[in-house]
């Protein structure tokens, strides 16, 4: 096993399970022990896990720009699940806003060049998923935030104010008990408010770790977009039904 691909193992298993163990990274994988503490070692250094207690876990990021490496990673069978559901969404001939979370990056696996979509994105990774799969696809450009592989600024802004949807997909990192959506990012948080704008139906995508949070920037509340998908039971908000 390649290094890169090994410490991507690591990533994913620590995401998914919140901490694990030198010794339980290296049974799983059937790797030394030694080998798993040298790859920590480089991981900390990439700001990528924090070592503690004899094993590893995923730093928390809600203060701060994560990067897309880990926040892929984690809840990521969730995030399939929810990505599946809401591309069923999706008329053949649609114009799609996507934006560059990864939740939202997931959705680019359940589209085909048959159903003959426009998709418009400041994602420079759903681009290029969406270029291997011969699917029409115009990047906004901008500022290009490293950690997110998102484009922003005056930019992409000019570029969204410029064109309109049928429909918008967008994650964020928190929505409050009163629905209120909001990101720590203030650049990312008015492209989406944008894409919200500029689209007919809009709908927030989010897994259960980020309810009941709330951050810097408000996005919009669940009152202003057409509906929510996500893995929660038992919430009700009130969304636009247009």
């Amino acid at each position: 096993m390649l290094k890169k691909e090994r410490q991507n193992n690591i990533l994913k298993t620590i995401a998914e399970r919140k901490y694990c163990t030198v010794q339980f990274l290296s049974k799983h994988l059937y790797v030394a022990p030694i080998t798993i503490r040298r790859d920590l070692s480089e991981m900390e250094s990439a700001g990528l896990i924090i070592r503690c207690h004899g094993g590893a876990t995923i730093p928390e990021h809600e203060n701060r720009e994560v990067p897309f490496e880990v926040r892929n990673k984690s809840n990521s069978s969730i995030k399939e699940e929810l990505a599946k559901k809401a591309s069923k969404l999706i008329n053949a001939g649609d114009i799609v806003f996507l934006d560059a979370s990864t939740t939202i990056n997931h959705i680019t696996e359940h589209l085909s060049a048959e159903q003959n979509l426009t998709v418009i994105t400041n994602s420079t990774l759903v681009a290029e998923k969406l270029k291997s799969k011969h699917i029409r696809c115009y990047l906004t450009g901008g500022m290009l935030i490293e950690n997110s592989q998102a484009l922003v600024g005056s930019i992409a802004e000019q570029a969204l104010a410029g064109v309109y949807a049928n429909i918008c997909f967008f994650s964020a990192q928190g929505i409050d008990q009163n629905g209120i959506i909001s990101d720590q990012s203030e650049s990312e948080s008015s492209l989406r408010r944008l894409m919200i704008k500029n689209s007919q139906k809009q709908y927030f995508i989010f897994d259960s770790s980020k309810y009941n949070k709330r951050f810097a920037f408000k996005i919009c509340s669940t009152k202003d977009i057409n509906g929510i998908v996500t893995n929660l039971k038992d919430i009700s908000f009130e969304v636009n039904y247009k």
